[in-house]
């Protein structure tokens, strides 16, 4: 089986592969860079994807927005988090991440982790299949989202792009993170991809000015889909009549 290394450590690299190959059931594929590390995923089998993270998760961030959108919780991810305090522990498992070795862990203890959690995912799916927005709701499992009870069908990319807008809403996505997580390119070869995409999904699911959901664009940097809170309707201005009689009550 592979595991998808992502480190810039030579030394670490070199021991941790070492540790697996003696193991004999997995090999180590390495990778320095986030957009290589998510074409791969997309296009093998892959029993862990590793992180050798640092000081904080951010170098993971790309690779699980992109498996949460495209629901790959078969995809076990685990960090190596060599300084990390506990913000940052924390700040990893809210992102997702299913096993930590903190501090300088020695191959073995990496390996045993690793084939715990290998174990420990099995192929499950995630049982996170709705997220409801106002009278919007969004449901993977049909690969559809209901306005009010009426289902409006998307396509598989649709589907991807729509679940990333609703998972991260009133936050801002810029292009980068959008071609990333859902087509697996950079923001200027997806450019176009992600115009046509936000387009479809806005007509599809009637996001104009009336909609309690807005889909905003932020010029030249990305979008922010959120929930709108309808303000309440201003009171009728008073009659003449009325005005006059408050003015003059006597």
């Amino acid at each position: 089986m592979q595991i998808a290394f992502y480190t810039q450590n030579d030394h670490l690299f070199r021991e941790i592969d070492k540790a697996f190959e003696e193991d004999g059931n997995y090999r180590c594929i390495r990778f320095t860079s986030e957009l290589p590390l998510i074409r791969f995923l997309e296009r093998h089998d892959t029993a862990l994807v590793l992180f050798d993270s640092g000081r904080s998760c951010a170098a993971g961030r790309g690779v699980l927005s992109w498996r949460a959108c495209h629901f790959r919780r078969d995809l076990p991810v685990m960090m190596i988090g060599q300084a990390w305090d506990s913000d940052s522990i924390i700040e990893a498992l809210d992102a997702g991440v299913d096993e930590i070795a903190v501090g300088s862990p020695c191959a073995k203890e990496v390996l045993a982790r690793a084939r715990r959690t290998i174990a420990k995912s099995g192929g499950g799916a995630n049982s996170d299949s709705r997220i409801s927005l106002g009278e919007y709701t969004i449901d993977r499992s049909t690969s559809a989202i209901s306005v009010n009870g009426q289902h409006i069908k998307l396509t598989a990319r649709e589907l991807t792009l729509a679940w990333l807008l609703f998972a991260n809403a009133g936050t801002l996505l810029t292009r980068e993170q959008i071609a990333r997580a859902v087509w697996g390119k950079e923001a200027v070869i997806a450019s176009r991809s992600i115009e046509q995409h936000i387009y479809k999904l806005r007509s599809k699911l009637s996001l104009g000015e009336h909609s309690n959901l807005q889909l905003k664009t932020v010029y030249s940097i990305g979008y922010v889909f959120d929930l709108v809170r309808t303000r309440p309707a201003a009171s009728p201005a008073p009659r003449m009549s009325e005005a006059l009689a408050a003015a003059h009550p006597y």
